[in-house]
């Protein structure tokens, strides 16, 4: 079992671009792997609504929507950030079919989360640390208490790679999507509630 502090894992990534990938294949390979992972274990088309930040979680994120809608999934996504992305997630946002649907990230939202099927918490990476911010709080305190299956992209959102420090609300996910390698915080019982079960993806590092 690889396990790679938040440091670590930048380390990773930077080898792996010396060596001749490029952070926008290594997004691409995350976002490929997430997607093909869901697929395998959801029949139809369900309502799927991405929770984006505005890094390169979120980047991992936009490419898996780009990907299912074009398999026929009913997609949405919510900058909850606002619209300052990350120069690969302003690149991924760009590649969306005109199928997906931006929600703004208002009370609108709330039902929206209500009739998703499932929940994809894709705000923070392996760099957040102290406590989420209020906005993000109560969206996750809604997403938290929805009927819709939830899935974290690397580590749930409101917990600390390195630590396992807990924000107040963090996203509570059925299923977390990891990156490359376990994440320390992944590996602590007392972070368990928040992760489901932890599927660790290989994105070609």
């Amino acid at each position: 079992m690889r396990i790679l502090t938040a440091a670590e894992m930048r380390q990773a990534e930077a080898r792996a671009v010396q060596n001749g990938t490029s952070y926008e294949q290594l997004m691409e390979n995350a976002g490929v792997q997430a997607a093909q992972q869901l697929t395998r274990t959801h029949a139809g088309a369900p309502r799927i609504l991405f929770l984006c930040g505005k890094g390169n979680n979120g980047g991992d994120a936009l490419v898996m929507a780009r990907l299912l809608t074009l398999k026929g999934w009913a997609v949405s996504v919510s900058l909850l950030c606002g619209e300052q992305l990350s120069e690969l997630a302003v690149l991924n946002r760009s590649r969306l079919p005109e199928q997906v649907r931006i929600l703004p990230p208002d009370d609108s939202l709330y039902g929206e989360i209500a009739r998703a099927d499932l929940l994809v918490d894709a705000v923070f990476g392996i760099g957040f640390h102290g406590e989420l911010p209020e906005p993000v709080r109560i969206v996750f305190r809604e997403a938290n208490a929805s009927n819709a299956e939830r899935i974290a992209l690397d580590l749930p959102s409101g917990i600390n790679s390195d630590t396992g420090e807990q924000s107040t609300d963090s996203f509570r996910a059925d299923q977390t999507f990891t990156f490359g390698a376990y994440k320390p915080a992944l590996l602590l019982d007392s972070c368990q509630p928040f992760c489901g079960e932890i599927i660790c993806l290989d994105i070609g590092l």
